[in-house]
């Protein structure tokens, strides 16, 4: 049998910051039930394809990224089980944004 997959109900911007600055989990909570550390390769993304860092989405993105960074703590994703949609890796981040990471 394989890993379980989840789907992320709230928190792909944290997941996918977390995978960019090379954490292989990430605090979760299914439904708002216990905590549970969670790989990120286990994730997956069923909503959303690309971050949006433009306005609004572009401040959120830029907390959530320094945020996590620096290393401070953030709260746990929201997820289900499921395997509907991409993986992290599979989110795109606008590559000038990338350009800005690095």
């Amino acid at each position: 049998m394989g890993e379980q997959l989840y789907e992320i109900v709230e928190g792909v911007r944290r997941a996918k910051a977390a995978w960019l600055c090379g954490r292989e989990t990430i605090e979760a909570q299914i439904s708002g039930g216990p905590v549970f550390s969670i790989p990120i390769r286990s994730l997956r993304s069923p909503h959303k394809d690309e971050i949006d860092v433009s306005g609004l989405g572009g401040m959120r993105w830029d907390r959530v990224l320094r945020g996590t960074r620096a290393g401070l703590p953030l709260p746990p994703i929201e997820v289900v089980l499921g395997s509907r949609g991409k993986t992290i890796e599979e989110v795109r981040v606008p590559q000038d944004e990338l350009d800005l990471f690095r």
